[in-house]
């Protein structure tokens, strides 16, 4: 199947949402997250966090791209990047009101939610410098069009502008993703852990935190 890489907006909320819920259902942390939601409620969940992370892209210095399928023109796989931003004084103060404003639908396991959030943005202020760091903060791949190589066209819209910029590109990786990122460059830097036993799991769990330094070339 031919397919292509497209800026993504608004419009594509709503697909945008569903290969959402669909990549990270079996998830062994995300998708224990929401998992006493009803369908309904989780999506329309999924679709309010996706209307604010367009609506505050100013604010966040967020990118997003989808790759779609040329034949059918369906939505398969989308990337949301956090490109080096800096903000006025007033606008820090916007953006932090806003990260305030939190609601979960009832059923939600919230202290995993904060638990593995707070453990994320914790390492982020740790690992990242401000102003300077590309981020790939969200790729997901409807599992239907898996393997075929749209993960790495998405990566690469990332990856290019770092390289442009001479700047480093960080990513936060579960086991199931480890591989497609070390292919193009990044390297384990930190981890988070979580003992699942407390939320409803087995064991403990855990996410690879990846750095990579700018490149000259592409990798295949």
């Amino acid at each position: 199947m031919p397919y292509q890489v497209l800026p993504a907006d608004p419009s594509d909320i709503p697909h945008i949402a569903i290969i959402h819920h669909e990549a990270f259902e079996e998830d062994p942390i995300l998708g224990r997250l929401m998992r006493d939601v009803p369908r309904e409620r989780k999506y329309a969940f999924d679709q309010s966090f996706y209307e604010k992370a367009f609506a505050q892209k100013q604010l966040t210095g967020a990118v997003f791209h989808k790759v779609v399928d040329t034949e059918t023109e369906d939505l398969v796989a989308f990337a949301k990047w956090i490109y080096p931003y800096t903000l006025t004084s007033e606008q820090e103060a916007e953006k932090a009101k806003l990260d305030l404003e939190r609601s979960y639908p009832e059923g939600t396991n919230v202290a995993l939610y904060e638990h593995f959030f707070r453990m994320l943005d914790t390492k982020r202020k740790r690992n990242m410098e401000d102003g300077k760091d590309y981020f790939l903060h969200i790729l997901v791949v409807s599992p239907r069009h898996q393997r075929r190589g749209l993960g790495t066209m998405l990566i690469q819209q990332g990856l290019s502008a770092a390289d442009k910029d001479n700047a480093r590109a960080y990513v936060e990786a579960s086991a199931k993703g480890l591989g497609l990122y070390r292919k193009h460059g990044w390297k384990e830097i930190d981890y988070i852990e979580i003992d699942m036993r407390p939320h409803g799991g087995d064991g403990t769990e855990r996410e690879e935190l990846l750095m990579r330094e700018p490149m000259t070339g592409s990798v295949q």
